[in-house]
């Protein structure tokens, strides 16, 4: 699988630069100011900045949790990550993050075309797994490229679940909880799991542009 190959392979900073003007769709604002951006983020003693996918540039606020977020992620002495985020775009023109939604090092980084085609994407390890949520219902890749219909349940304190309608029975159950892959330690901000097949299986998630929560574009 493509997605998981590319989790697997080392991500050159000189690729993952080149990659930042051929995706033109963050960052995303509304009216208040908020906004979600996603790039490579550069982050020093000093402070840090964010390169968008689009090419536009920002000094971020980092406060210590957020430093201490990208301390976990990336390895010792590097100072670049992949990172998609929730932030307030000040007057100064500086950003400040209130959510992160994933950052990692490796990975497809802005080639990535799945955050604007999804609502949800889950992924999992140990068996390989990703599963989309987005308007045409849910997408697994172990099933193929079939779309099935889907049942949406949400509950209290921000937790939700994908049933599906027809074929296999799948069922995704989504929860706001901070969540690492095992393999390469990405972040995302839910942990995920998938139940199918008589089995059940642990994975993370995040929001894509399609979320009905994402600022309008």
């Amino acid at each position: 699988m493509s997605f998981s190959r590319a989790l697997r392979s080392p991500w050159i900073a000189a690729l993952m630069l080149a990659g930042l003007s051929g995706c033109a769709w963050l960052p995303q604002s509304d009216t208040t100011g908020a906004l979600r951006a996603s790039g490579t983020l550069y982050l020093t003693a000093e402070g840090g900045r964010l390169e968008t996918c689009e090419g536009a540039v920002y000094p971020v606020r980092v406060d210590a949790s957020m430093r201490a977020l990208f301390e976990q992620v990336a390895a010792p002495n590097q100072t670049l990550a992949f990172v998609d985020l929730r932030a307030d775009l000040l007057a100064d023109n500086t950003l400040r993050p209130h959510t992160v939604l994933r950052m990692g090092t490796r990975g497809n980084g802005c080639a990535d075309t799945l955050a604007r085609q999804s609502q949800w994407i889950a992924v999992g390890e140990r068996p390989e797994w990703l599963l989309r949520i987005a308007e045409r219902g849910l997408q697994m890749t172990t099933l193929g490229d079939t779309w099935q219909p889907v049942v949406t349940e949400q509950l209290p304190e921000g937790a939700r679940g994908f049933r599906s309608l027809e074929g296999e029975p799948v069922e995704l159950w989504l929860y706001p909880q901070p969540c690492f892959t095992v393999l390469d330690g990405h972040y995302y901000s839910h942990r995920a799991q998938l139940l199918t097949a008589g089995q059940s299986y642990a994975g993370c998630a995040y929001p894509g542009l399609l979320a009905a929560d994402q600022p309008p574009r």
